[in-house]
């Protein structure tokens, strides 16, 4: 048996249960990586002021916005492909994911220089987030992450594939324990912001390495083949086009609240924003890990499966994040109040106020859908609708309400993307108004519950 045939995922009838099982240890997973980020946010507060966090949400905002500018898609692709497990294909792809790691560190570094030339000048406000003069340096070594990860096994992206997400895992809590560990002591001992950033360097060389000695197949390649590369820019033109202008919507609300900010507002924004981000990012990061695959493996075999898999996974989705934004909408600042010290407490109505944007963020995994269904212009078209509603919701509320203003903008923003993915869900027989109406209820249970988590933790601290 050859060791393409090897890596043949499994007849189409187990579908469901590989992804209950790939389900299974993302949620392991994630919790595990919840409760490590958890821990590492307390202790980081503690060891550095507000406006540390202020410096971090620029600099990595900026990263992920050139590194979104240089997305062609190209896991999306293997996964979606049935090319995808191909040799000649893997290779290219490799090759490709290489050149864009070196591309996304040269950029960030043209983008550094020119933010120093732009303070040297003094062309930035005096009292904004962007001002630190140690940005763009910070910048220019964090960027350098790119190139490792650009090394990245393709065996990694053949596992997603494939629904074999144990290792994966395994290996995500790997990379950010040790990175954690190392953060925490050596910003213990130097309390720089160097440790974060030489610490982000460590988990993705991390990450790196282990995706090359413990995921099984074949080695990696440099390699080039037309039919391939053909292949992966034809389906990664509208990935990239989508990705370019996410790039902005997704990192749009930091960097326009960097130039209106200082930095200390900016890091009490960072900080009720990585909270809020957490329940999205962990109930995202399950169901798309596994929504993706599964969806595109239906698409593939079974294509009237589509909406059936689609609506289970929405059931729980929706029912999760609509529980934990109504939970964070009356329990947000005494969260805040439990888990930092006093100065951050203005981090907790920015809490409150960013929860609503969970009740809009249950769509996401309508993206994973149109790309499994091979309709990635329509990522492009929620991309331009985020991006112009973004900054207009935000712009006009700030100047309307200032910073409260601002944020309210920021959560509320996502509901012109709503509004059109219902349109674009039509098509393909995806709405469905008894599951849009039967999981309100779950946001009422999550409020009443953190109401009286709130006056327990007022009332005990």
């Amino acid at each position: 048996m050859s060791s393409i045939e090897a890596q043949q995922p499994p007849a189409p009838a187990s579908l469901r249960s590989r992804a209950f099982r790939a389900g299974s240890w993302a949620l392991m997973g994630h919790f595990s990586s919840l409760a490590l980020r958890f821990v590492g946010t307390i202790i980081l507060t503690r060891i550095f002021a507000p406006e540390a966090f202020g410096i971090l949400a620029v600099v990595m905002s900026v990263q992920v916005v050139v590194t979104l500018l240089t997305d062609i898609g190209l896991r999306q692709a293997v996964i979606q492909s049935p090319n995808g497990e191909k040799r000649e294909f893997l290779n290219t792809a490799f090759t490709l994911q290489i050149l864009r790691g070196f591309f996304i560190w040269g950029l960030s570094a043209i983008f550094a220089a020119g933010l120093a030339i732009a303070m040297t000048h003094h062309l930035l406000p005096s009292q904004s987030a962007y001002a630190d003069p140690q940005i763009p340096i910070y910048l220019a070594v964090a960027s350098f992450s790119a190139v490792i990860l650009g090394l990245q096994s393709m065996k990694a992206t053949i596992a997603g594939r494939n629904l074999q997400m144990e290792r994966l895992f395994v290996i995500e809590i790997i990379a950010q324990s040790v990175s954690l560990i190392f953060v925490i002591l050596l910003g213990w001992a130097t309390v720089s912001l160097w440790s974060y950033i030489l610490g982000m360097l460590l988990s993705a060389a991390i990450t790196t390495l282990l995706t090359h000695c413990m995921l099984k197949g074949c080695s990696d390649r440099l390699g080039w083949d037309h039919d391939a590369s053909r292949e992966l820019f034809r389906f990664g033109r509208w990935t990239f086009l989508s990705s370019m202008l996410s790039a902005f919507a997704a990192n749009g609300d930091r960097l326009l609240l960097g130039g209106w900010l200082n930095a200390q507002m900016l890091g009490f924004y960072s900080v009720a924003y990585n909270l809020a981000s957490v329940p999205d990012g962990l109930v995202g990061r399950v169901f798309g890990g596994v929504s993706f695959p599964a969806l595109s493996e239906a698409a593939r075999q079974q294509p009237h499966r589509v909406p059936e898999i689609y609506f289970r996974m929405r059931w729980l989705m929706d029912a999760a994040l609509l529980f934990i934004a109504g939970f964070l909408f009356s329990a947000g600042s005494a969260i805040v109040h439990l888990l930092y010290d006093p100065r951050y407490a203005a981090a907790g109505w920015m809490l409150e106020y960013l929860s609503f944007g969970l009740l809009f963020a249950r769509y996401g995994i309508s993206q994973s859908a149109y790309l499994a269904m091979g309709r990635p212009e329509y990522l492009t078209i929620l991309s331009v609708t985020k991006l112009i509603s973004l900054f207009l919701f935000a712009t006009v509320l700030f100047y309307a309400f200032g910073v409260q203003g601002a944020v309210l903008g920021v959560a509320f923003h996502m509901l012109p993307t709503t509004l059109c993915t219902f349109y674009l869900n039509r098509k393909h027989g995806l709405n469905s108004l008894r599951l849009e109406l039967g999981v309100l209820f779950t946001w009422v249970i999550g409020w009443l519950i953190g109401i009286g988590l709130s006056k327990v933790i007022f009332a005990c601290c």
